[in-house]
């Protein structure tokens, strides 16, 4: 699916949305938002993941479950969340591809969304989504209009989160090697989807994706913060981050024409803390 507006502004104006009003979203988006999630479930690291969209008072009607999040989330009644077999290599990294992929598309209609990875009730929404033992649910978001104005309790939590702060270049993007910061001089026509790559959300805003550029490939690192990827069993939030980090690349490339291709494939670069995850690769 298209977007209707550049992608650039969709980014730049994206922000979480954690008050909604309490209302049905009419049939006409919920056509529209079903289409989408039918339409986006191939990850570029080789993972099929499928999504749902999850009415609040369906599932309480049907299932027998009131879908919580523990506070963070008010006046919602979608959610929109998928599960996977964590034994799957790359999953976590394809499946924040993928969600934000459909976040940024939300957006563009209108939509409100939020980034949920601890902070909703995993058991609830895994019966509303059938789940097999062996699978999990990464992440969430809500769906739906937000309120125009943002809460007391939002603003505490986007100011904890540090959430409209980013990183700046020289501590991102790198020349070579870990030793050379990339200037936006360097970076050839990669200015914007690098720029993109650098506003992409994050758990706790830490920011963990490091990339060098090497001719015409731009190699994807996680810089994992210590201890913070074992809060949640199963679930790597900072793998998921990379994938989000991924996406924003990656789309931001397509739109503007520049052709390129995911592969594995490390590169002969030292570093002491950054873990190899993917290559994009300029075709």
């Amino acid at each position: 699916m298209h977007f209707s507006q550049s992608l650039t502004e969709i980014i730049k104006t994206r922000c979480s949305k954690r008050d909604y009003l309490n209302k049905n979203l009419d049939s006409v988006l919920i056509h529209k938002i079903e289409k989408l999630l039918s339409s986006i479930h191939s990850g570029p690291l080789g993972n099929t993941i499928h999504f749902k969209l999850i009415e609040k008072k369906d599932a309480q009607a049907k299932q027998k479950v009131k879908l919580g999040t523990y506070g963070f989330i008010s006046g919602a009644r979608y959610f929109i969340a998928g599960s996977i077999d964590s034994t799957r290599p790359y999953v976590l990294e394809d499946y924040g591809y993928l969600l934000e992929q459909i976040i940024l598309h939300l957006t563009d209609l209108g939509l409100g969304t939020c980034w949920l990875g601890g902070t909703f009730k995993r058991k609830d929404f895994a019966i509303v989504l059938g789940n097999n033992p062996n699978e999990i649910i990464p992440a969430i978001t809500p769906v739906g209009e937000p309120q125009k104005t943002k809460s007391i309790r939002d603003n505490i939590i986007r100011w904890g989160a540090k959430s409209n702060s980013r990183k700046p270049w020289n501590e991102l993007f790198y020349d070579e090697s870990f030793e050379k910061p990339l200037t936006v001089e360097n970076c050839n026509d990669f200015q914007t989807p690098l720029e993109m790559l650098r506003l992409a959300p994050s758990a706790s805003n830490k920011q963990p994706w490091r990339i060098v550029k090497s001719y015409d490939s731009f190699h994807f690192y996680l810089l994992e913060t210590p201890g913070y990827s074992n809060t949640i069993k199963a679930v790597k939030l900072q793998q998921i981050d990379m994938g989000i980090a991924m996406a924003h690349f990656d789309l931001s490339c397509k739109e503007l024409k520049m052709e390129g291709k995911w592969q594995i494939s490390e590169p002969k670069i030292e570093s002491e803390k950054a873990k190899y995850l993917a290559t994009w690769k300029q075709i």
